[in-house]
Formats: structure tokens, sequence, C-alpha cells
């Protein structure tokens, strides 16, 4: 099959900027080869929420110039970085993902485990605290379900009440959670949002009218168990319980990212992409500092080419990288790779300090191009997680990057550069 370019992995990174190539009319594969982070999303995307010195982000430019040097975001450039990061909500809102938020003023929202964090965009209807401060008055009344592990409310209970929040704690119980609730891995908010339509949700709703029936509160929160995608469900629940309504990330698999990479996949396939699901990267033909082809382990002989090609397949999680006891590396393409010299030197003792190993990742040039036995290959580049340089969980920058770095190599393809 032959593409204008194809795309090595189909999360945030990989998506994104294939809808960017697919707007402009390019012929794209996109090539996922499963379940991706985003199911993992709570909602909310941090662009660089934390500087170098681990302080919450106040002027995004400053803290742009103050990274390191091998970070993607200075390639990139700082003022770059900020038209860029204009353009992503664009692209998302295009693609039917309704955010929130600004570059130049981080808000705060919640998070799993039910504390404040800084962020840049957060999705229509996910709990941030500029929510719940446009309230009639400061008292929540937060939602828990019978038997679900997955979700915090004493935790988030215990945040907004240092913002000055009442905050009361109500549980509800219907038999469709009743039934999941019979094995614990099934009572998780993916499992929850299927069961959630029709006659099970009336029955939630009903149940959440009882609860709330003689509470004042202003507004409730209510884990993110209800179905997204296309508002159906969550449009009803909002509109049943008669005050506002928000809902709040839970651990584990999520249904406000699994819905967001929905929205996102949709919106490619309708600019005519093309999507190959299930399929792994197997194999690659290189002439001279070219990528002609890749291989997936499901097209048997058949290869996929293109004019160009982007390498988002992600760091550790998504399998882009690996690990071995002495050495980080791309495991199919053979790509060259940046990493602390020895496992000794990657990690801290420290739990919670700076670890190394997290900057890991693909060796590029200035222009994103990856290297390969210490030569650029001029067809190919990296994008999103796999690149090295970023400390996504300290900076809270990984959503951020795998977005601004997409649409950079998109302009490049669409540029010839």
């Amino acid at each position: 099959m032959k593409f204008d370019t194809v795309i090595i992995g189909a999360g945030l990174a990989g998506v994104t900027a294939a809808i960017r190539l697919a707007e402009e009319g390019r012929r794209v594969g996109l090539v996922s080869a499963g379940r991706s982070s985003m199911h993992f999303h709570s909602g909310s995307l941090g662009l660089l929420d934390y500087d170098a010195g681990h302080s919450p982000t106040d002027d995004i430019e400053a803290a742009i110039n103050g990274l390191p040097e091998p970070h993607p975001y200075r390639k990139i450039g700082a003022e770059a970085v900020v038209s860029r990061a204009s353009e992503a909500a664009a692209i998302l809102r295009r693609s039917g993902v309704k955010v929130s938020g600004s570059i130049r003023s981080n808000h705060k929202r919640i998070s799993p485990l039910g504390v404040l964090r800084p962020a840049w965009l957060t999705l229509e209807n996910v709990v941030t605290l500029d929510a719940l401060k446009s309230l009639s008055r400061p008292h929540v009344a937060i939602i828990s379900l019978a038997g679900f592990l997955d979700f915090y409310p004493r935790f988030i209970a215990s945040s907004l009440g240092r913002e000055g929040f009442k905050c009361e704690i109500l549980s509800v119980d219907t038999p469709e959670l009743r039934s999941l609730r019979a094995s614990e891995a099934e009572m998780r908010s993916a499992n929850i949002a299927r069961v959630m339509s029709g006659e099970a949700l009336e029955r939630f709703t009903d149940a959440v009218h009882v609860a709330v029936r003689s509470s004042d509160a202003a507004g409730l929160i209510i884990p993110a168990v209800i179905n997204f995608d296309g508002d159906g469900e969550a449009l009803r629940l909002r509109t049943a319980v008669g005050r506002p309504l928000f809902y709040a990330p839970t651990m584990g698999v999520s249904v406000p990212g699994i819905t967001m990479h929905t929205r996102l996949l949709r919106h490619f396939i309708s600019l005519g992409g093309c999507l190959l699901n299930g399929h792994r990267v197997s194999g690659a033909d290189f002439a001279g500092d070219r990528l002609m082809a890749v291989y997936t382990d499901k097209l048997d002989d058949d290869e996929l080419r293109a004019d160009s090609f982007i390498f988002a397949a992600g760091s550790f999680f998504g399998r882009g990288i690996k690990a071995l006891p002495d050495s980080v590396v791309e495991p199919v393409l053979g790509l060259d790779t940046v990493a602390p010299a020895d496992r000794g030197s990657w990690f801290d003792a420290d739990l919670f300090g700076v670890q190394p190993i997290m900057t890991a990742g693909i060796a590029t040039d200035s222009g994103f191009h990856a290297l390969r036995s210490g030569s650029h290959i001029a067809n190919l580049f990296v994008a999103g997680s796999a690149l090295a340089g970023a400390n996504s969980v300290r900076e809270d920058s990984g959503a951020g990057v795998a977005i601004i770095t997409a649409l950079h190599v998109a302009e490049k393809i669409i540029n010839n550069n």
C-alpha cells in the first residue's frame, strides 16, 4: 500500500499529526498496535505545568527558555510552541473534543487521586476549580458509587475544603453496580460506562436524585463513569439532576480518555485517513538516508510505502523504546537512542526525585529527523513521548509534547522540509 505519509503509533501524537496532514488532503496511513496511553488519560492536558525548578508555570515562554537544551520545546522554540498550542486547541475542537483553558494561564484540575494540579486544557464537563467557583455558592455534593475503589471522594473533599468549599459525600447504588461488584475486576470505570445506558442510566439517575434530595449543594461531582461519546448519556444525566454536574477522573482506564481518543480517530477517518488497527510494525526497508517502507505483523509480505514517515509509537509504556539490562533501544527500526550512560545512573534513590531514565528516548537532529547509526533519516520524523529530552512526569508536559511536536513535524512534511 502506498501513502503520502505513514505514521507509526496512534496515540495523541500520532493521531494529531494524522489529522493535520489529512486536513491538507494528504493520504495518511495510521498504524495502531492497540490500546493507547490515552485510554488512561484523566481528561486534562498539560503543556508545561511545572518549570525546570518544579514550580508551577506562570510565564510559559520563560519556562520553556529555562528548560535544558535537549528538550523538544527548546528545539521548536518558545514562540513556535505557543503558536502550535493555539493550533492544537483548534484541532481538538474541530475533532469534537470540547475543551476549556488558556495557554497564558493554567487552571486547576482534580487528579484521579483528588489532588489539585495545574492544567492547560480540560475536557468540557470534567471538573476544574474554575468551574466550581462559578457555582452560586461553594457547596458541592460528591457522589460515591458503592464498592467502587478507583474513586477517592474523601481526597477530593479534602482538597476542595482547603479552597473554601463545603463538601458532602453521598453514596448511590443500583442493581447494575451490584452485579459488577460481584467481581472486583469488573468494577472499573469503563465497564460501568458500558452498562450505563437505557433503563440502567434511568435507575442510576433516580438513585442520584434520592441521594441529593435533602442536600442543598449548588453542584454535584460524580466519577467519570458515564459514556461521553456523543454526549448522549452524559447530557441526559446532567439535565435530569437539575443542577450543575461535573465529572471527576478515576484511576485506571479512563472514560474521558477513551472518548477523546475515539473522537480524534473518527475525525481522522472522516477526513479520508486509513487506520490500520491492531497492527504492530515488524520491520522496515531503508535505502541510504531514507526509509522506503515498513511491514506489520498483519500484512504478511505486503509493505506500507510512503514519501514520509512519523515515528510516534511512544516511550516505554507504548513499547516505542525498550529498556535492556544496560541500555535503552528502539527495538524495530534500529533507531539511535539517548539515555544515561549506565544503569546505575538511571534512577534516583528518592522515589519523588528526578528520575534520569524519564528523559530517555529516540535521538533526533534539530529538525526532529530520526538518527540511525549516527546519520539522520531524511524522511523519518519522531514525535511525542518517543523523543528524548523531556521528563513528562515531573513537568506534566506529556500531552503538550505529544501534540506540539506532532503538529511541528506535520508542518515540516507539509512544507517539504
